[in-house]
């Protein structure tokens, strides 16, 4: 009885850790939360890094914030100032879903055009997407709110 109780549990953790290993560069290497899950919620992106090794950095001053949903919705609110003091706000709806066995995420605009990213990290609270174009290439590096 004891045996099986063992290896139903050793059964249990491989299955666990099997689904939820990393298939990402960056990490990490073992998640009990879904690649879903880890997605949902609100990010803001800390800093963009092009190919030619360029850094921009950001902090969270609340000006552009990305909202991803467990259903797939998602929505970027962006606040700015217009010159004169004025403060205006302009949001975007989008749909995601993974591609690629979930090394990517696909941003679906309701124009119809869409968007590819492949997915260099996926932790609960950073997610760095790496956009390609051409022979370019930049990564943003996102930080959860």
């Amino acid at each position: 009885m004891k045996v099986l109780k063992l290896t139903t549990l050793l059964l249990l953790l491989t299955m666990v850790f099997g689904a939820t290993s990393c298939k990402y560069e960056e990490g990490p290497s073992i998640s009990l939360r879904s690649k879903k899950a880890r997605v949902a919620g609100e990010w803001f992106i800390k800093e963009i890094i092009a190919s030619d090794g360029t850094v921009e950095t950001y902090t969270n001053d609340g000006t552009e914030i990305y909202t991803f949903e467990k259903d797939g919705t998602a929505k970027n609110i962006s606040r700015f100032d217009d010159g004169s003091g004025n403060q205006i706000s302009d949001s975007e709806n989008f749909k995601w879903e993974f591609t690629n066995k979930k090394k990517n995420i696909k941003w679906i605009f309701n124009d119809g055009t869409f968007q590819t990213l492949e997915i260099i990290k996926l932790k609960h609270k950073e997610m760095w997407l790496k956009r390609s174009v051409g022979g370019a290439s930049s990564e943003a590096h996102f930080e959860a709110i």
